[in-house]
């Protein structure tokens, strides 16, 4: 059996870098919103980083750091130019009573310091594609995505539609906490 909300949340969990651990009190206002039109989900969320621009697009684009969160097996970069990555993902998730392996093959095209476009170029989903934006202020950096996913699956849409919208919040309250309490990698400085 295919299920690919899965991918969805790799692809949200794809963001794990360095922040200040002292933020780890830091209010993430996280917003989910899902909707469905048919069999087509869209997905709307955003949350809030202490983070300035500059480290906020690292963590965005640190798409290997994935394999840190639970249920990715694996993410493998390919670097097709200085703003576009293909990324290869293996997640195995429990949904219901059943263990789903999910393969997706995802292109990311990056906007430096303003977010990313992606969508699926190979796998378990009929259609994935979506975007990342980055809005900062004076208190850090606001994350926020957009995303439109049909899966392929004999699973009702309102067990997916359930599926999506109980994990989503919590999902999007790890990143934002992720970011702020990882502190394993240098990054470059930005131009």
């Amino acid at each position: 059996m295919k299920i690919a909300t899965r991918p969805l949340l790799a692809l949200i969990w794809f963001i794990c870098l360095p922040a200040k651990s002292s933020a780890q009190n830091f209010d993430h206002q996280v917003k989910v919103n899902v909707s469905n039109t048919g069999d087509i989900f869209e997905i709307n969320a955003s949350f809030k980083t202490p983070l300035n621009n500059c480290d906020a697009f690292r963590y965005l684009t640190d798409y290997e750091a994935a394999k840190k969160i639970p249920g990715v097996l694996d993410s493998v970069v390919t670097r097709k130019s200085d703003t576009l990555a293909v990324v290869n993902r293996t997640i195995k998730e429990s949904i219901l009573f059943f263990s789903v392996t999910i393969k997706t093959t995802i292109e990311y095209n990056e906007l430096p310091f303003i977010g990313s476009d992606f969508k699926q170029i190979a796998g378990d989903a009929k259609m994935f594609k979506g975007s990342w934006r980055l809005k900062q202020d004076e208190t850090g950096t606001s994350f926020i995505y957009r995303s439109f996913i049909e899966p392929n699956t004999i699973v009702p849409n309102f067990i997916i539609s359930s599926y999506i919208k109980n994990e989503l919040q919590q999902q999007f309250v790890e990143i934002a906490k992720q970011a702020v309490t990882n502190n394993s990698k240098n990054y470059l400085a930005c131009n």
